[in-house]
């Protein structure tokens, strides 16, 4: 059995954050709503609900969190970890390719003395990654770097995507506004004269008629920014205090010289 999601309650540890409107990342619910620094609530006033996979779950506890309550658990029993292996594997092939070396003339100027040390250095990133590039590929090309990094994201966009987009229609009669302010189905409704012929009419559909986008799923989603978290959570752990900027896959933090930096 494999456990997908938890609805729970957790207190204290800062490992799973939440953030407010202006991104501000606090411990506790109470001294994020008054903006205070320094923490002198109880235990059970620092108590937070939320949903989160069960690998953040896993990481909380390790590091002190005190699980209160479950109230939903969702889990499939049957598991894959190869799923998108081949096409991730396609694609970052391509990429790594058309990224080419540092000795290519893209990238810096005449590193390479010859041919020959130019090959030996793209031998050294074929050796130093996990894809079978073709060494006589490995050169730089913008266009195709692009196609192959948009196939690699825009996967997860459309699994993460919303499903109830506002819809807009243009109106040219006082029947067909009359439909749309007065369907049941229809909520958030609001209407803009653009001219005396036409009227502007945006909606969202309410959720119990929502029909849910195919491509969509949620889980997988979750768990691929889950992963992300964790791998970026690894390096805030390290480096603590010394941390100054962080966003989802980079890090800038003050180089003390300690071991911690080292690492």
């Amino acid at each position: 059995m494999n456990k997908i999601s938890f609805k729970c309650k957790h207190i204290d540890d800062p490992t799973l954050n939440k953030h407010d409107k202006i991104h501000e990342i606090k411990r506790c619910k109470e001294c994020k709503n008054i903006k205070n620094e320094k923490c002198i609530h109880s235990g059970e006033e620092r108590v937070i609900v939320g949903t989160w996979s069960t690998i953040e779950i896993d990481k909380a506890i390790e590091k002190g969190y005190e699980l209160q309550k479950i109230y939903e658990l969702e889990h499939f029993e049957k598991t894959s970890t190869d799923i998108f292996k081949l096409y991730v594997d396609t694609f970052m092939k391509y990429k790594q390719e058309a990224s080419g070396c540092k000795c290519d003339p893209k990238y810096c100027k005449n590193d390479c003395k010859n041919d020959k040390e130019c090959k030996t250095k793209i031998q050294y990133i074929i050796d130093n990654t996990a894809y079978d590039l073709d060494i006589d590929k490995v050169k730089y090309n913008s266009g195709l770097r692009f196609i192959a990094k948009i196939c690699l994201n825009n996967l997860w966009g459309h699994f993460g995507m919303r499903d109830n987009f506002t819809q807009k229609e243009y109106c040219f009669t006082l029947e067909h506004i009359t439909k749309i302010v007065f369907n049941e189905k229809y909520k958030d409704i609001s209407t803009m004269i653009l001219d005396e012929n036409i009227v502007l009419t945006e909606y969202k559909e309410k959720e119990e008629y929502s029909k849910p986008n195919p491509s969509v799923n949620v889980y997988i989603a979750l768990f691929t920014t889950a992963h992300a978290r964790l791998k970026l959570y690894e390096l805030l752990d390290i480096l603590q205090e010394r941390v100054l900027y962080m966003d989802t896959d980079s890090c800038i933090y003050n180089d003390d010289g300690s071991e911690a930096c080292k690492k």
